[in-house]
């Protein structure tokens, strides 16, 4: 007998992986949620787009369901009651692409939203509609017109019509994607790479591409100026793309990517007023970067519900070829948040410091849309593991390339899921109710000496993490002095962001 346990417990250990507590797992979502029309007890169901992998093996791999419900919800309605919406999420079971079920502890670390933040709870909560910049320009306004009774209407209408505030609402749609986190470890039995959607480089082909991997440029530079000739060194290039640009272009268009439209006078005005008004701009512009002088030939975007936050990569079609295939050279990072009076620029975003997160992102993007023939990831011990970008932001990278040989794409992989029936909001006349209630509501509270002085103190903290620490979208939130600075009990009808 303890021979048969001795050998059961060796199969065991050959047979079974676990993923420990912590592990990230990124999920998209197959049906929407909302605090508008959501319930507690209502299902929430995703799937996961990048395989979670431990020492190389995979033990959850990309296609595995994740399923949950809502916890809790608190909508916004009028206004009369709550000032911000929350979600609190429940995912706690997992289905293998095999069939086999198995139940799971998780809490929500991120949410590819812009206006929406992730408590230390795990709780999803809304940011106020009336703290957007263009709110807080209606009330400098409104301050100097205040002279007569035709200067107050004059301002009421500048506030109601003209400063639109954005949807209080939290929506998530069906294919928005959330980052969870286990709390518990789970143990499944092992699970082949071989399972994965893209297979790796062969070992012939590897040999053939180190020339090509060798003559990829390590990372892109800031235009020149009198001052600089070469240009400040900026992003890293963490990417490299192998097939023709209708190829890429499928293949992120598939993979839920919108191409960024040029730098011009109109799409930068357009994203002033997205990020005044707290407004999506999916196709926003990015700032310019070289590589031997020569600016991005094609740049993607994944935004959000904001411009605050944004995935996004620049790619450089290169000289050489591989294989009578054309190469295209990336730098891939993840927009965090806005940042201001940064080196060169008085307003630009600030980049995840984990940049090798963005990097794999983008190659699980393009597996999961089933637009990757293979894909790989090569060391370059000459690349630093510790850098800064153009505008200051701390990157950390172990220094590896991943290349991806892409595809036709003719048969993209999406989320199978028809159109979204569940309401994002009320009816217009109930919209409108609610933005004059919201509206009042965020004049009685915050008009007055006190609430600036608290909100100035608040702002000044949270500006001096932030400044420490660039947010980490993998991890979960932990609580800081800015938080704590929100009363907890109160949060439930007064928002203090």
């Amino acid at each position: 007998m303890p021979i048969f346990v001795s050998v059961l417990m060796v199969v065991q250990a050959l047979t079974y992986r676990e993923a420990p507590a912590d592990s990230v797992l990124h999920v998209r979502l197959t049906n929407a949620v909302g605090s508008f029309a959501s319930r507690p007890g209502s299902a929430v169901d995703g799937v996961l787009i990048a395989p979670v992998k431990i020492d190389g093996e995979t033990v959850l791999p990309v296609g595995t369901m994740v399923h949950g419900h809502v916890k809790s919800v608190r909508r916004i309605g009028l206004g009369i009651l709550h000032e911000t919406a929350s979600l609190d999420l429940t995912f706690d079971s997992v289905s293998l692409p095999g069939g086999a079920s198995l139940p799971v502890s998780t809490k929500v670390a991120s949410v590819d939203n812009g206006r929406e933040e992730v408590m230390p709870s795990g709780e999803i909560r809304e940011g106020r509609s009336t703290a957007s910049w263009g709110n807080h320009a209606a009330h400098l306004l409104r301050d100097a017109m205040l002279l007569d009774v035709h200067a107050q209407i004059a301002a009421w209408a500048v506030k109601s019509v003209v400063m639109q505030v954005p949807e209080p609402e939290i929506y998530l749609p069906t294919g928005a994607e959330l980052t969870l986190v286990l709390s518990t470890p789970v143990r499944t039995l092992f699970v082949s790479n071989a399972d994965d959607d893209s297979r790796g480089f062969t070992e012939d082909e590897r040999v053939s591409l180190e020339p090509v991997v060798a003559e990829v440029p390590e990372r892109a530079f800031t235009p020149r100026t009198k001052k600089a000739d070469s240009g400040r060194p900026a992003d890293l290039v963490n990417v490299l793309l192998i097939g023709s640009r209708e190829q890429i272009s499928a293949a992120f268009t598939a993979a839920g990517w919108t191409l960024a439209q040029p730098s011009s006078r109109r799409s930068d005005l357009e994203s002033a007023f997205a990020a005044t008004f707290d407004r999506a701009d999916r196709n926003a512009p990015m700032s310019s970067l070289r590589i031997n002088n020569a600016a991005p030939d094609m740049a993607w975007e994944k935004g959000f519900n904001d411009v605050s936050k944004r995935h996004h990569i620049r790619l450089w079609k290169m000289a050489e070829t591989w294989d009578g295939q054309e190469l295209w050279a990336a730098a891939a990072t993840r927009d965090v948040e806005i940042g201001f009076l940064r080196p060169g620029h008085v307003v630009t975003h600030r980049v995840e410091e984990q940049v090798d997160h963005e990097r794999d992102k983008i190659a699980w993007d393009l597996a999961y849309a089933s637009c990757a023939d293979a894909m790989d990831w090569w060391d370059r011990p000459a690349v630093p593991h510790f850098t800064r970008n153009a505008t200051g932001d701390r990157m950390l990278t172990d220094g590896e390339l991943v290349v991806v040989k892409v595809n036709d794409c003719l048969h993209p992989r999406g989320v199978a899921s028809g159109h979204d029936t569940l309401p994002m909001h009320g009816g217009r006349f109930q919209r409108i109710l609610r933005r004059e209630i919201l509206s009042t509501r965020s004049d009685l509270i915050r008009d007055n000496i006190y609430w600036r002085a608290y909100e100035g103190v608040r702002i000044l903290v949270a500006s001096i993490q932030s400044h420490r620490r660039t947010p980490e979208p993998d991890a979960a939130p932990k609580r800081t002095l800015a938080t704590r600075l929100q009363p907890g009990g109160l949060t439930s009808f007064v928002s203090f962001r």
